[in-house]
C-alpha cells in the first residue's frame, strides 16, 4: 500500500489544522482542543495509507514524552514570576532599569532596558508588561513617535524571548532538535551579539535623527537615590537561577532553587502565604500564573504528539527533499530553512506551534548533513522572531495590546527582528568559506 500522502491530504491537514487555531484565538477558545480536528484528519489520511492506530498512539506517546520537560518548565515559569513579583524582584528590577533611561537616547536606552529585562524574565509579553508600559508613558511625555518606540520595545523583548535559557520559546525549539541548553546557547550567541549591537547602532541613529520635544522625565528615580540594599537581595533569585544554568545544573533544580529562593525572601519581607498562593495560582498583575500556564502547557503536549505523528509517517518529508536539493551549500539550505520558517510561521495563529513543526520537519535533514546546531540557530533566528512580525500571530497581537500600537505600525521599526534572519543567512555565508578554508589548508598540508 502507498504511504505517500498527496499534496493536496498534505494541504488539507494544515489547513483544518490552521483554521481551527485561527477560531480558537478569535473566540478566545482552548488551544489543545482546536488541534483535534487536525489530529482526526492526519491520522484518518494515515490509516489510508496502511498505518494503524497502534502506531498512532505510540507516536503521540512519544511526542508527549518528549515535550515534557517544556511543560514542566512552563509550569515552573507560571510559578516562578508571580513569586519573583511578591519578593519584590519585579519591582527593583523596573526601577533599576528605568534608572538608565536617558531622554536624549531613547529609543537606544528602551532597547536595551526592555532587552535586559527579557533575558531576566525570559518572556516578551512579562517584559513589555513590565518595563514597556511605563516607557510607553515616558515616550509620551517626551513626545516622541510611538511607533518607533512601540518597535524599539518589542526589539528588546524578542531579545530574551529568543535567548534566555528561561524562555518557553528557547527551551521549546532546543528540545525540537534535541540539543542540550548550552549547546543551543553557544549556537544562537554570535548572531544574538551581531543582532544587539547593530540594533543599538540603528537605534543610535535614530535618536540623533529624531528631535525630541523636551529632555526631562517625571516619575522616574535618578539611580543615585536608589535602594541599592533592597535591589542586591531582590537580584538574589534571577542570580541564583542564571548561575546554576551557567553552572550546568538541570533545570527544573535550577528553576526550583530560583523561585526557593524568592519564597525566603517574600516571606521575610512580610508578604502573607495566602497572597502570595493566590496570585501564583491566578497570576497578578500582567504576570501569567499556575491557571494560565495549564492550557499552554496542555497545547504543547498536543503539539508534540500531532507533530511526532507527521513525522513518524514521513507526510512532509517527500516535499523536503524536493526543496533542500543541494545538501553541501550552508548558506543556500539556511535561506531555505528561513523561507520554511516563514511560511509556517505565515499560516500559524501562534508562536509555538511553527518551532515544534519547523524543529522536527528540519532536523533530520540538518543532522545528516549539517548540524542540529545550525539548524537551532536558524530558527532562532526565524520562527521564533517571525512571531512578533506576523499580524495575526497571538505573540504579535499581544505586544500590539501592550505598547497600544497596531503591529503593522510598530513592525519597520522592530530592528531586531528584521535583521535576525539577515544576519544568521550571512552568518551561515562566513562559517561556510571558512569551512572551506579549512578543509584547502588541510588537503595542501
Amino acid at each position: 500500500m502507498n504511504k505517500s500522502f498527496s499534496l493536496l491530504e498534505v494541504v488539507l491537514i494544515f489547513t483544518v489544522t490552521v483554521s481551527f487555531l485561527m477560531m480558537a484565538i478569535s473566540f478566545d477558545g482552548p488551544l489543545y482542543l482546536a488541534m483535534i480536528p487536525g489530529i482526526v484528519l492526519l491520522c484518518g489520511f494515515g490509516i489510508k495509507h496502511g498505518y494503524t492506530m497502534n502506531q498512532f498512539v505510540h507516536s503521540s506517546w512519544k511526542g508527549v514524552k518528549r515535550n515534557k520537560d517544556v511543560a514542566w518548565l512552563l509550569f515552573f515559569i507560571g510559578v516562578l514570576l508571580p513569586t519573583w513579583y511578591f519578593s519584590g524582584t519585579i519591582h527593583d528590577l523596573n526601577e533599576l532599569f528605568l534608572s538608565f533611561i536617558s531622554p536624549s537616547y531613547f529609543f537606544t536606552f528602551a532597547f536595551l532596558i526592555v532587552a535586559m529585562m527579557s533575558m531576566v524574565v525570559g518572556s516578551s509579553i512579562a517584559s513589555l508588561s513590565i518595563v514597556g508600559v511605563p516607557l510607553m508613558a515616558a515616550a509620551d511625555q517626551i513626545g516622541l513617535p510611538v511607533p518607533v518606540v512601540a518597535g524599539a520595545l518589542v526589539s528588546g523583548g524578542f531579545v530574551g524571548d529568543r535567548s534566555s535559557p528561561i524562555s518557553s520559546s528557547f527551551q521549546l525549539l532546543r528540545m525540537s532538535v534535541e540539543i542540550d541548553t548550552k549547546s543551543h546557547f553557544r549556537s544562537i550567541a554570535p548572531t544574538l551579539a551581531w543582532g544587539v549591537i547593530l540594533s543599538i547602532l540603528i537605534f543610535l541613529a535614530m535618536d540623533f535623527v529624531i528631535a525630541k520635544e523636551q529632555l526631562t522625565l517625571n516619575e522616574v528615580t535618578p539611580f543615585s537615590q536608589l535602594n541599592y540594599g533592597s535591589i542586591g537581595v531582590s537580584l538574589l533569585p534571577p542570580f541564583t537561577l542564571l548561575l546554576m544554568i551557567l553552572f550546568g545544573q538541570e533545570m527544573k533544580f535550577s528553576f526550583s532553587l530560583g523561585i526557593g529562593t524568592a519564597i525566603v525572601i517574600l516571606f521575610v519581607r512580610g508578604v502573607a502565604p495566602m497572597e502570595w498562593l493566590e496570585g501564583l495560582y491566578f497570576g497578578v498583575d500582567a504576570l501569567s500564573g499556575v491557571r494560565d500556564m495549564l492550557p499552554f502547557v496542555l497545547f504543547i503536549l498536543v503539539v508534540g504528539a500531532y507533530c511526532q505523528i507527521m513525522e513518524d509517517t514521513k507526510i512532509i518529508q517527500p516535499y523536503i527533499e524536493k526543496i533542500f536539493t543541494d545538501n553541501r551549500s550552508l548558506q543556500k539550505n539556511t535561506a531555505q530553512s528561513i523561507a520554511v520558517a516563514a511560511g509556517a510561521s505565515l499560516i500559524s495563529p501562534n508562536q509555538s506551534f511553527p518551532i515544534i513543526l519547523t524543529g522536527r520537519t528540519l532536523m533530520p535533514y540538518w543532522e545528516k548533513n549539517f548540524s542540529k546546531a545550525h539548524l537551532s540557530r536558524i530558527l532562532a533566528d526565524s520562527t521564533v522572531v517571525f512571531a512578533g512580525l506576523v499580524p495575526w500571530s497571538l505573540l504579535a497581537i499581544l505586544c500590539s495590546t501592550i505598547v497600544g500600537v497596531p503591529v503593522l505600525s510598530y513592525a519597520p521599526f522592530a530592528v531586531f527582528l528584521l535583521l535576525m534572519p539577515v544576519i544568521t543567512f550571512i552568518y551561515s555565508g562566513i562559517v561556510s568559506k571558512k569551512n572551506a578554508s579549512g578543509l584547502k589548508h588541510v588537503l595542501q598540508q
